[in-house]
């Protein structure tokens, strides 16, 4: 048994409804890889909890199996109903009320190792360890993480890099929010002994539901670059910093896509471009998944004798905890 819910559409979800606050219903469902899914309670026509949950629309507080139809939800712990709307909340611990405990910021952390395949610099193969967390409230969001590659191709390095990075970003208020990032570390292989984007900015929900969204961002940015090399002039400009994320649960995988252009403001013809795609392919109840990617680094005006453009293949194995 589990708990179930039928949106407008006609679209039927198994799984367990973990909370409702501030006009959402947030839940997870194990047959699209029991990962939280964020529902409007605009689209969703009825729902019924397998097992006692807390309900409330700021007055009586009712503590039964809950249940909504027709507009008004129910539950077995009393007899008063309360409208489907922005006013209800749902929580499964009693100490946890959503309006109580939306200053709280929620942690997920993630820790990942994978095999690779390189083309760029030089060819090659090898393997990358990361770590990540991701902190959440109602206003704003919090990335930090830190990831290093390391490829050989017989007495060649191919690859050998470390990125550390940082986000704030507020959380959307219809379409717009704000932003800042930081990108640091080093790459080795192209003779980069400190690499460090900075930027701030504007980001753009373009568009949202209950399994993924894309968002846009337009901000300034500062790039600098120290090299191995005492010959080559090191790099320090401001420039612009575009991007955009996209994230789409598919039912068999998950998607997510980062493309970051950060171009030159003294030189339109020199910009540095990060990119990732991975599809989640193997997922399950529990803390393990594999995901299979490419990831793209390109200098439009590369050091001396290197490519523009390295270009990484991995399969990746990722554990998250709570």
């Amino acid at each position: 048994m589990a708990d179930t819910v039928t949106m407008t559409d006609g679209t039927f979800l198994r799984g367990h409804i973990v909370r409702i606050a501030d006009g959402v219903l947030e839940m997870r469902v194990p047959a699209l890889g029991n990962v939280t899914q964020s529902i409007t309670l605009a689209s969703v026509e009825s729902f019924r909890t397998d097992d006692p949950a807390v309900v409330s629309s700021g007055g009586v507080v009712q503590r039964g199996i809950a249940s909504a139809a027709g507009g008004r939800v129910a539950s077995t712990g009393g007899a008063e109903t309360s409208p489907l709307n922005q006013q209800l909340e749902l929580w499964r611990d009693s100490s946890l009320r959503p309006a109580e405990a939306a200053g709280l910021r929620k942690w997920t952390s993630l820790a990942d190792l994978d095999i690779s395949g390189r083309s760029g610099v030089v060819q090659g193969s090898g393997y990358c360890v990361g770590y990540a967390a991701k902190g959440v409230t109602k206003a704003d969001t919090i990335n930090a993480g830190v990831r290093f590659t390391r490829a050989e191709s017989g007495n060649q390095i191919s690859s050998d890099d470390l990125h550390a990075i940082f986000s704030y970003e507020t959380n959307p208020t219809d379409v717009v929010f704000w932003y800042l990032r930081t990108d640091t570390g080093y790459d080795h292989a192209r003779s980069i002994d400190f690499s460090s984007v900075n930027a701030a900015g504007w980001g753009f929900r373009l568009f949202t539901d209950g399994r993924g969204k894309l968002d846009a961002r337009a901000g300034l940015a500062h790039r600098t670059e120290r090299y191995s090399s005492p010959t080559q002039a090191n790099l320090s400009a401001p420039s612009i910093d575009l991007g955009l994320i996209f994230t789409r649960e598919l039912g068999w995988a998950a998607l997510d896509s980062a493309l970051n252009i950060v171009p030159s403001f003294q030189d339109a013809g020199d910009f540095y471009i990060r990119h990732e795609t991975s599809l989640n392919i193997l997922r399950s109840s529990g803390p393990l998944s594999l995901k299979l990617g490419i990831s793209n680094d390109f200098r439009s005006k590369p050091l001396p004798s290197q490519v523009k453009l390295d270009t990484s293949y991995f399969l990746r194995t990722t554990y998250v905890w709570k």
